[in-house]
């Protein structure tokens, strides 16, 4: 949402109401088979999952504004780096932080998993750390990119922003610019979740 919104691109949001089990109905599986969200149905009427793939794919069919490195432009590589590296490490270690009875067939090995992956996480999140010191403040310097946007949104899935933001500074002043950006600050408004920088002023 956030990535539509600083793309200026008109769109139709549904929020499925995981409550009511809507998630799970067919109409909503033909559209995302995992039940889960983001999902979004294109111009032709098919439909793609995939928060990374959505982002990729909305940054490549709308150039303007430039938000990711075109297929010829030296900076592709590391932009697809830090995207793959949100998407395929960051993120599955938070799935198995909040999720750790899904990682092990015994229960009382569910609290070694989390354990182990709050570990892991921060490891992860220094190596985003030194990155952004040695060639901040952007994941891609001094270009803003979306994969700035979706390291943001990441941030929102420590279990308090605030305690991550203590530990790496530099990835607390690369989210506290993608906040201060209105396009997604109206996609943050939208929804209800801590980030980390609730007592401070972006208007």
């Amino acid at each position: 949402m956030a990535v539509l919104e600083e793309l200026g691109v008109p769109y139709d949001r549904h929020e499925v109401d995981f409550d009511s089990g809507e998630n799970q109905t067919c109409g909503y599986l033909r559209i995302q088979p995992l039940g889960l969200v983001p999902a979004i149905v294109l111009e032709d009427g098919s439909s793609m999952f995939e928060s990374a793939a959505i982002i990729q794919y909305l940054c490549d069919r709308h150039r303007e504004p430039n938000f990711a490195p075109s297929f010829d432009e030296e900076q592709r590589p590391r932009y697809l780096q830090w995207m793959f590296f949100m998407a395929d490490t960051i993120y599955p270690s938070y799935n198995r932080f909040y999720h750790p009875e899904r990682y092990t067939a015994a229960a009382e090995g569910a609290s070694d998993v989390k354990e182990q992956a709050r570990r892991t996480v921060l490891k992860q999140w220094q190596i985003v750390e030194e990155s952004l010191q040695s060639n901040g403040p952007w994941l891609l310097g001094d270009r803003f990119s979306a994969c700035d946007i979706y390291l943001q949104m990441m941030t929102t899935w420590h279990e308090r922003p605030v305690d991550l933001f203590s530990n790496f500074p530099h990835v607390r002043e690369l989210a506290s610019g993608v906040i201060a950006r209105d396009g997604c600050q109206r996609a943050i408004q939208r929804h209800h979740f801590e980030t980390g920088f609730e007592s401070e002023s972006f208007t």
